[in-house]
C-alpha cells in the first residue's frame, strides 16, 4: 500500500494543474479528511481489523480509483472528473489501509516495529519507483492488484498475532506526546517548502526514503545488538539540516543531493514517531487511529510550505527573496525545534519505548495503566535507572524472560543483572514479592 499510495499520488501531480503538487496536495487533503474522522472517531469505531465495513470500503475505493484512473486517460472530455473522483476514493481508501497497517504494527514488539515499518518504507519506495513509468492501463491493472495483495497479507498477519497484543477496544486518558508532534510538523514544513520550490527534484524523494528506510531495516536486522537505536530520533536533525546548508550551493553540488538530504531527513523523522507511537499504542493499549491519525495530520504543514515559494516570488513575504535568507530561516526553526525532544528529559526518567521513547503517557486508564503508574512510583521511590524501570513493568506484566529480552533488545545475562539490582533495590528476593509489591498476579492484558 505504500507503493500504492505513491503511486496515486504521482499520478495526481501529473495531473493538469498549474504546479505539479497540487494534484497531490489535493490527494492529501482526502487523506487528512480520514484520518481526522479517524482521530475524532477512536473511541467508538476502534479498532478497524476486526471490523467488515473499512476493509471492504479501502478495498472497494483503492480498485475504483485505479479503474478511474485508467479510464480517464483514455478519455480527454472525462479526464477531470475521473480525476476528480479518483482522488476523493484513491484518499479515502489510502488512508483507511494505513490505519489498518498501523493497528497491525502496534500488536508487535518493538524490535519488530522498526523492522515492519523500515520495511515497508523502503519497499514501497522501490517498488513505486519500479512502477513509475507505467501510464494508461497497466498503471491501472497494477494499482487493482496491490490493495487486493494488501489486504491478503493484513488478513495473514492479524491471524499470526496472539490474542493478548491485538488491539484493544477501549483505553482510558493519556498524556498526547505533542511535542514530538510538532518537531514533525516543523519537518513537514521544511520539507514542503522546498518540495513547493521551482527547483525541487522530484526523483530526490524517493532516493532520500528508500537510503534512510534501507539503513534503519538493516540495522533492526543484523545489528540491533550492537547499534544504539536511542541515536536514531537525533539522525533526523542532521539530514535535514546539511540539505537545507547545500541549498545555497546548489549550483556547484546539483540541486539533487540538498534535496536527497531534506527528503531523508523528513522521512526518518517521520518512521522515527511512527515507531514511537506504534509501540506506545502496544505499551498503552491507546487506538493507533488517535495517534497515528493525529501524526498523519502534520502533513497540513507540508501543504503549508508549499505555499512559501509561490509566496516569495510574488512579494508576499518580503526579505526572503535572496536564496540564501530562506534555507537559512528554515534551518534555525528546524534547529529551534529539534530542541524541543531533549527538553526536560532525565537518564532516570522511562522514556515508555524500549528503543526511543516519550514517557508514561497513561493518566488515568485501566487496569493495565494503574500498572504502569505503580511501577513508576516504585521505580522512583527506590531510584531504579530508567532500564530497570522497563524491566520492572514488564516482569510486574507477566512476561517471560524470553519475551523480556526479545522487547528490550538485551542477552539473558543482561537480564538477570537487571533482576538482582532491582531485588536489591527493592529489598525482596523473587518475582512473586515483586508482583505482590506492585499488586498483581502476572496476568494483566
Amino acid at each position: 500500500m505504500r507503493a500504492y499510495n505513491d503511486l496515486a499520488a504521482r499520478s495526481f501531480s501529473e495531473a493538469f494543474f498549474e504546479q505539479a503538487w497540487w494534484g497531490e496536495d489535493l490527494y492529501t487533503l482526502v487523506l487528512l479528511a480520514v484520518f481526522l474522522f479517524g482521530a475524532l472517531a477512536a473511541r467508538r469505531i476502534a479498532p478497524l481489523y476486526d471490523k467488515f465495513w473499512p476493509t471492504c470500503l479501502a478495498i472497494a475505493l483503492a480498485m475504483l480509483c485505479a479503474v478511474l484512473i485508467g479510464f480517464g486517460s483514455q478519455d480527454e472530455a472525462l479526464y477531470g472528473p475521473c480525476l476528480a473522483v479518483a482522488i476523493v476514493s484513491g484518499g479515502v481508501a489510502g488512508a483507511l489501509f494505513i490505519l489498518l497497517w498501523a493497528e497491525l504494527h502496534s500488536c508487535l514488539e518493538p524490535l519488530a516495529i522498526v523492522t515492519y515499518v523500515s520495511g515497508a518504507f523502503l519497499f514501497g519506495a522501490i517498488g513505486s519507483w519500479v512502477l513509475q513509468e507505467l501510464t494508461g492501463t497497466r498503471l491501472a491493472l497494477v494499482m487493482l492488484i496491490l490493495p487486493i495483495v494488501s489486504f491478503l497479507c493484513l488478513k495473514a498477519s492479524f491471524a499470526r498475532i496472539a490474542p493478548v497484543d491485538l488491539p484493544r477496544r477501549s483505553w482510558g486518558r493519556y498524556h498526547f506526546p505533542w511535542r514530538l508532534i510538532i518537531v514533525l510538523g516543523v519537518y513537514e514544513f521544511a520539507y514542503g517548502v522546498r518540495e513547493g520550490a521551482p527547483s525541487f527534484q522530484w526523483d530526490a524523494y524517493p532516493v532520500g526514503v528508500a537510503a534512510v528506510a534501507f539503513s534503519v531495516f538493516l540495522l533492526a536486522c543484523f545489528c540491533f545488538r550492537k547499534v544504539d537505536f536511542v541515536l536514531i530520533y537525533r539522525t533526523p536533525f542532521a539530514l535535514m539540516v546539511c540539505g537545507l546548508a547545500t541549498v545555497p550551493a546548489t549550483a556547484a553540488l546539483g540541486a539533487f543531493v540538498s534535496d536527497a538530504l531534506v527528503s531523508a531527513g523528513y522521512a526518518l523523522m517521520f518512521l522515527v514517531l511512527t515507531f514511537l507511537l506504534c509501540d506506545l499504542s502496544h505499551r498503552y493499549g491507546v487506538s493507533v487511529l488517535v495517534l497515528c491519525g493525529v501524526q498523519e495530520l502534520t502533513a497540513a504543514f507540508r501543504l503549508l510550505g508549499h505555499q512559501v515559494p509561490q509566496a516569495v516570488a510574488s512579494g508576499t513575504l518580503p526579505g526572503l527573496e535572496n536564496e540564501t535568507l530562506l534555507p537559512a530561516a528554515l534551518t534555525v526553526v528546524v534547529v529551534l525545534a529539534s530542541g524541543l525532544l531533549f527538553i526536560g528529559h532525565s537518564s532516570k526518567t522511562p522514556w515508555g519505548a524500549a528503543f526511543f521513547g516519550v514517557g508514561a503517557m497513561a493518566h488515568e486508564s485501566d487496569e493495565h495503566s494503574e500498572l504502569v503508574r505503580r511501577c513508576s512510583s516504585l521505580a522512583e521511590a527506590h531510584g531504579l535507572s530508567a532500564r530497570e524501570h522497563e524491566v520492572l513493568e514488564l516482569v510486574a506484566l507477566g512476561r517471560s524472560p524470553v519475551q523480556i529480552e526479545r522487547e528490550l533488545v538485551i542477552a539473558n545475562g543482561t537480564l538477570k543483572s537487571h533482576m538482582r539490582r532491582i531485588y536489591q533495590k527493592l529489598g525482596i528476593h523473587s518475582k512473586k514479592e515483586l508482583r505482590a509489591m506492585v499488586g498483581t498476579d502476572g496476568q494483566v492484558r
